[in-house]
């Protein structure tokens, strides 16, 4: 097999990701939101806890970190979704929270409470706000027209995913963080619903869209919060988590984007782009398919003047816009935030948007082993002409010197073309150069070249920091691009849809004889399925050898730390080079014989290197 075959066929999908802090949580961590809670001008972070019963508060320390305060607690509620915004004009942040699990005070259900801010991170009693048991999503906007903020809520009644209807209700603030009783919008029998709020039939008020399960309703407010309904035709979708409201095509119209459960297969989702037609009604213009529905936020990210979209899976997904109403090929941050909530901002004062995820690790066989907070302060989000991932997993994030990438784009290279034995500097007439942050441009080894892909080796000299990669085709500049370069950036690779990783075991019996084991098959159809990992007798050695890139500059094997299934760190006995092909990495794992059992069980590898963690990887082992 060619160098350029193994990056090829081992690069499918797996989730690399790299340069993350991680926090952690209490138990079971959904919503996270983004603000400045103590009033220094840089955006903190707070996580709603749910099953331990409080927020978690984590302060910006300005240096690339966070330092956490003391969690607040409640008596009885179990914080699921946070709103930050400053609800009485005082300039300092406020918190709206939902419960997961309805309070019960006079009688009345509550299921969300309003804490105001003191200014330096604390807050102030909750307030309960009544009228709605078990809120789906939530949104602030004057809607009334009397300057102080207003909020939009849908509600379900039944309890979560197992409802007997849906509703909607407009609740006017009152200035004090406390609201009256205002519009209430009937939405009828649905798993969820969820709204956005902008000016869709330009008059110049703030209207309301909520999709559910029978589609989009549009309610369009007279400036005094007095609505018209109007339906839009078109297909409803099964399950709809996400919405999100912009300009996507530049007509100046209010768009939408609405993410949803597909009907054809309930494992899937998509992302339904409706474009605005000026008179609160939208015409669907195109669908992105994902591998997941989950929560949608848009911003432009990449800085080039155009909407983007970002949905929260089991990992981040990037879409980035390209100013008509389209988007380009969604790239995954693949960072571990299991739970969909995640939050975008500033952290570094720097332009460049960062964010924050909650995420709690459920093993293969269910058990809830890990949860926390994880946090990338500065990200590159790639524009459609040019992606730079890594190609252990395509997953957006931070590359390493002599870590193995991969450039996505369009008329990259005039042809296609591979290396066979050492890699070259150009490939039929294509060539890579990295310019790091010390202003020194080195030229790229290359593996592949083609105009629509180009797998590259970054200069093992990189100095760490913001770095521009550009590609060159017979002489001129066909694409151009910034990179994050970090010490390491580990990723390892993957054979299929599962995650199962591109790995080998090495077994050693006791009079020491070594046999060498696939742990997966691949038919005539090219389908890889895993083989079971026979951890053999008790005395037997039994070593996984893991490949990867982006880990070869770890300085200390002792900062080289694999779990399987969360359990305590396994012995790692190598971590470098792999030493046959450029820019491979191998580290070998020593499993223990306790992993084995009656019948084949799949089981999930954490890989960290030096605090950077690497993507889940699985196997199958017995």
């Amino acid at each position: 097999m060619t160098r350029c075959a193994w990056i090829l066929c081992l690069a499918t999908i797996a989730q690399a990701q790299t340069g993350y802090l991680t926090y952690p949580t209490g138990i079971a961590p959904n919503g996270v939101a983004a603000a400045d809670l103590n009033g220094d001008g840089r955006p903190d972070l707070v996580v709603a806890n749910s099953g331990s019963n409080f927020l978690s508060i984590l302060i910006n320390n300005g240096t690339g970190g966070f330092t956490p305060l003391a969690p607040i607690s409640f008596a009885n509620l179990a914080p699921y979704q946070i709103l930050a915004t400053d609800l009485n004009g005082d300039h300092k942040t406020d918190l709206i929270v939902t419960s997961a699990t309805p309070l019960t005070q006079n009688g009345s259900s509550i299921g969300l409470v309003v804490m105001l801010g003191n200014g330096d991170g604390s807050f102030q009693t909750p307030l309960p706000v009544s009228g709605c048991s078990q809120v789906t999503d939530m949104q602030v906007g004057d809607l009334n027209g009397d300057g102080i903020p207003d909020l939009s809520v849908t509600c379900l009644s039944g309890g979560f995913l197992v409802p007997v209807f849906a509703y909607a209700l407009v609740l006017p603030g009152n200035g004090d963080g406390t609201f009256a009783t205002g519009a209430q919008f009937d939405l009828g029998f649905t798993p969820w619903a969820v709204l956005a709020i902008g000016d869709f039939n330009r008059d110049g008020q703030p209207d309301i869209a909520i999709a559910t399960g029978s589609g989009l309703s549009v309610y369009l407010n007279d400036g005094k919060a007095n609505f018209t309904t109007v339906n839009t035709p078109g297909e409803p979708w099964n399950f709809a988590p996400g919405i999100t409201a912009g300009d996507f095509n530049g007509d100046g119209l209010v768009d939408l984007a609405v993410s949803a459960q597909s009907f054809d297969n309930l494992s899937q989702g998509t992302v339904s782009i409706l474009l605005g037609q000026g008179d609160g009604t939208f015409r669907l213009a195109s669908t992105l398919q994902t591998t997941g529905f989950g929560l949608l936020k848009a911003q432009d990210l990449n800085g080039d003047g155009h909407l983007d979209l970002v949905e929260g899976l089991s990992t981040l997904t990037f879409f980035p816009g390209r100013g008509d109403g389209t988007f380009g090929k969604a790239f995954s941050f693949s960072v571990p935030a299991d739970t969909g909530f995640f939050a975008l901002a500033d952290f570094t004062a720097s332009g460049v948007q960062g964010f924050g995820a909650t995420n709690r690790f459920v093993a293969p066989d269910g058990t809830l082993t890990s949860e926390y907070v994880v946090i990338l302060p500065r990200a590159v989000w790639p524009t459609p002409a040019l992606a730079n991932v890594s190609a252990a997993g395509y997953g957006l994030g931070l590359m390493a010197p002599g870590s193995i990438a991969t450039a996505f784009g369009s008329n990259l290279a005039m042809q296609t073309a591979q290396a066979s034995e050492a890699l070259p500097l150009s490939l039929a007439g294509a060539a890579v150069s990295v310019t790091d942050s010390a202003g020194t441009t080195r030229h790229a080894p290359l593996y592949y070249v083609s105009p629509g892909q180009v797998n590259y080796v970054v200069p093992p000299d990189t100095a760490p920091g913001l770095a521009t990669m550009s590609i060159t085709a017979s002489g001129q500049v066909t694409a151009s691009g910034p990179i994050q370069i970090a010490p390491v950036a580990p990723a390892l690779f993957v054979v299929n849809t599962d995650y199962l990783a591109a790995a080998n075991v090495v077994k050693v019996s006791q009079n020491g004889d070594a046999t060498f084991e696939s742990i997966y098959r691949t038919d005539q159809n090219g389908n890889v399925t895993a083989l079971p990992i026979d951890l053999g007798i008790e005395t037997d050695l039994v070593y996984l050898i893991l490949y990867g890139t982006g880990i070869r500059n770890n300085v200390a094997l002792s900062a080289v730390t694999a779990i399987i299934e969360g359990g305590p760190s396994l012995p790692v006995t190598y971590a470098g080079p792999q030493g046959t092909y450029e820019g491979f990495d191998q580290v070998n794992i020593l499993l223990p014989h306790a992993l084995a059992s009656s019948s084949p069980r799949q089981v999930g590898v954490e890989l960290t290197v030096a605090g950077q963690p690497s993507n889940l990887v699985t196997l199958l082992v017995q």
